[in-house]
């Protein structure tokens, strides 16, 4: 994984830039753009058949338009930094405004949620951690990321490059793999920027269950 070397306020400051929009018309587009992608990226990572609506939810890095909004839950908690500036475009329900990394949460989840966040946080293998800890035993972790983002889609908000191997180094120790799409196994692709004569960014989605804490 390669650390492009900006800072993490820098990061938040091109992120927040990115959704809060002068041009209404732009901003209503990106906003429904963002919200139909995240029928695929439930059927992506299995959530549609999951079985959710029971389920403890942590959303990282959810963003004004969570992808656990389209979900059944019993609970559900969506932490991003940026969640003040994003309540003056959406509600913004049940968001909390803390980084990944200072998330305290201990086994109070059977659902977390990480979509295209974890290579905008400060330090992804942190990150991760509090994920692992917020989940209670047979919880679940389903993670999507564009592969190394910050290299296929240069944006001052894609601060880490990530790949599926390198999350699973992570998270195999404690995690098996319910379910995988890899675009070196598969093809598998995500978003609008062009690669290799094609519109989609190698990406990968990962659905993957808590082994420990019995």
């Amino acid at each position: 994984m390669k650390r492009f070397m900006r800072s993490h306020a820098e990061t938040l400051e091109a992120e927040a830039v990115s959704w809060v929009l002068e041009d209404s018309k732009a901003q209503r587009e990106k906003l429904r753009r963002e919200r139909i992608r995240h029928f695929r990226l439930a059927r992506d990572l299995k959530l549609d058949v999951l079985g959710t609506t029971e389920m403890d939810v942590l959303e990282v890095g959810g963003g004004p338009l969570p992808l656990s909004d389209i979900l059944s839950f019993r609970s559900r908690v969506v932490v991003d930094p940026l969640s003040d500036t994003y309540r003056k475009i959406a509600p913004c329900r049940d968001h909390v405004a803390v980084k990944a990394e200072d998330m305290v949460f201990n086994s109070e989840f059977d659902l977390v949620i990480a979509t295209n966040s974890l290579d905008h946080v400060d330090v992804p293998e942190t990150a991760v951690t509090r994920i692992t800890e917020a989940l209670r035993p047979s919880g679940y972790a389903a993670i999507l990321c564009a592969e190394n983002n910050a290299i296929t889609n240069k944006h001052p908000a894609h601060r880490h490059n990530l790949t599926d191997k390198v999350i699973l180094k992570w998270m195999s120790p404690t995690f098996e793999t319910v379910w995988s799409l890899t675009y070196r196994e598969h093809g598998f692709r995500y978003g609008w920027v062009e690669y290799e004569g094609r519109r989609g960014q190698p990406a990968f989605a990962l659905l993957l269950r808590k082994c420990t804490g019995y």
